[in-house]
């Protein structure tokens, strides 16, 4: 029987290339196909809602935002960084103005910016967000030891937290100890930071960064160029192998 043996010349080289380079390009062939896949169901998978982790963020080298205020309450730290309210570092809410004050209550603690308040639990779970209808905006927060006071531009009222009412109150304001602001600390401020660029940064944008091949700054970019002109080599190569085995 006539031993076959693969033809040599233009067919057995183009042969050789298309496997090295279907071989060599196979990892971030892969990591290209998965990360698209799941990018067409980002949506349903909810990944633009989670934040990617702290060695990721790592990764892309960017400072974190700055903190806009921040009190505490209870021996709870409430701070906002790009409009995002925190207490001790966990996301409480969204599209959060800095705040004015903290303070705390019997039953919970109490954060509050020029237009809301943030009714929390004593271990800062959020209960209740309210916005008051009032004349114009909250300036301080404070308490006299038994009452929640908020100074207006037209006056003192006095909040009712169980209910979360408020009425016109008479005061001295020299009675009142108003919440003041505060500097976090150094560890304080990296959690602060990272949680800001984790809601900044979620997994869908990783994807897509992945994806592109932007994650590397500059390497990544040509990674994904290589890969990319790899792909059309090995479709143009097998084109010609099926032609030429026919």
């Amino acid at each position: 029987m006539q031993n076959q043996t693969e033809p040599q010349g233009p067919r057995h080289w183009t042969t050789r290339t298309h496997r090295v380079l279907g071989l060599s390009s196979l990892v971030f062939l892969i990591l290209i196909s998965a990360s698209g896949l799941i990018l067409n169901h980002a949506d349903t998978l909810g990944m633009s809602r989670h934040a990617a982790p702290g060695w990721l963020l790592r990764i892309y080298n960017v400072e974190p935002p700055p903190i806009s205020s921040a009190f505490t309450a209870g021996g709870v730290l409430f701070a906002t960084s790009e409009q995002i309210l925190f207490a001790d570092g966990t996301e409480l809410a969204k599209n959060a103005d800095p705040l004015i004050g903290a303070a705390i209550f019997d039953g919970g603690l109490i954060a509050a910016t020029s237009n809301e308040f943030f009714l929390t639990s004593v271990d800062a779970a959020l209960v209740e967000r309210f916005a008051p209808d009032m004349a114009g905006p909250m300036i301080h927060l404070g308490t006299d030891g038994q009452r929640i006071i908020v100074a207006t531009q037209k006056g003192y009222v006095d909040l009712d937290p169980h209910h979360m009412t408020l009425s016109s109150v008479v005061i001295e304001p020299m009675d009142i100890s108003w919440s003041r602001p505060v500097i976090p600390t150094k560890e304080q401020t990296q959690q602060l930071g990272a949680a800001a660029l984790g809601q900044a940064l979620n997994w869908e944008r990783v994807l897509l960064d992945l994806h592109s091949g932007r994650i590397l700054p500059t390497a990544g970019r040509y990674i994904a160029d290589i890969t990319a002109i790899c792909l059309l080599y090995m479709c143009l190569t097998g084109v010609m192998l099926w032609f030429r085995r026919r």
